[in-house]
């Protein structure tokens, strides 16, 4: 019984003395998406799981307050982020919506990878665990006039590979990353947007 005693403290003593918590590992993984670029599949879903579409496109992010988000299928939009204003432009339109980074972005996807503080400022953040390939985490928005209800993150060997937001009628987004690169040296023209002549543009006094 002494020996067994002796070889259960021995395991214990081994041990780490705590786990990450679900928030100290999405924390750790938004942290390496200062500069980075990927390839995303993004799928829309009814109340009723049905896809209503799905879209792809490249991303790119310079933190703070810089990133691209392009789609390029099935129809080409350019989102683009500059640091002080936020440019849409739909190509099958010809039209382009400037307004300032601080309004109209706060319920998109990318805008959950833009942040760089503690998440749990935001967020109840809970642990799901692993599904397949990917571990996931759960956040529950504090604020709630939010357009999402509930955030799903998957993760892969600390980076961010899987996102899906839900809102209050049961609808989804679920966007998967691909060729995620991470410590890229940006060309700064990624971040600046400059609208096509003879498009329409609207919002520009903000």
């Amino acid at each position: 019984m002494i020996r067994f005693s002796i070889i259960i403290a021995l395991l214990l003593s081994q041990a780490p003395a705590h786990a990450e918590t679900a928030g100290q590992l999405l924390n750790k993984a938004l942290k390496n998406l200062d500069n980075l670029t990927a390839d995303f599949k993004q799928t829309q879903l009814d109340d009723e799981k049905q896809v209503v579409q799905q879209s792809s496109g490249k991303l790119a992010i310079q933190r703070p307050g810089k990133f691209s988000w392009i789609y390029t299928s099935p129809y080409e939009q350019q989102i683009v982020a500059d640091g002080k204003e936020l440019w849409i432009y739909d190509v099958d339109l010809s039209q382009v919506t400037v307004k300032p980074m601080s309004s109209g972005m706060a319920s998109a996807p990318i805008m959950i990878l833009m942040k760089q503080n503690d998440i749990g400022d935001e967020f109840t953040v809970s642990e799901i665990g692993q599904r397949k390939f990917l571990y996931w985490i759960e956040l529950l928005p504090k604020d709630s006039d939010l357009e999402y209800s509930h955030v799903y993150i998957g993760l892969e060997d600390n980076k961010v590979k899987a996102m899906e937001l839900r809102d209050n009628f049961g609808q989804s987004t679920q966007i998967v990353f691909e060729n995620l690169r991470l410590n890229v040296v940006h060309d700064p023209k990624v971040f600046k947007f400059t609208p096509p002549q003879g498009v329409d543009v609207f919002g520009v006094d903000g």
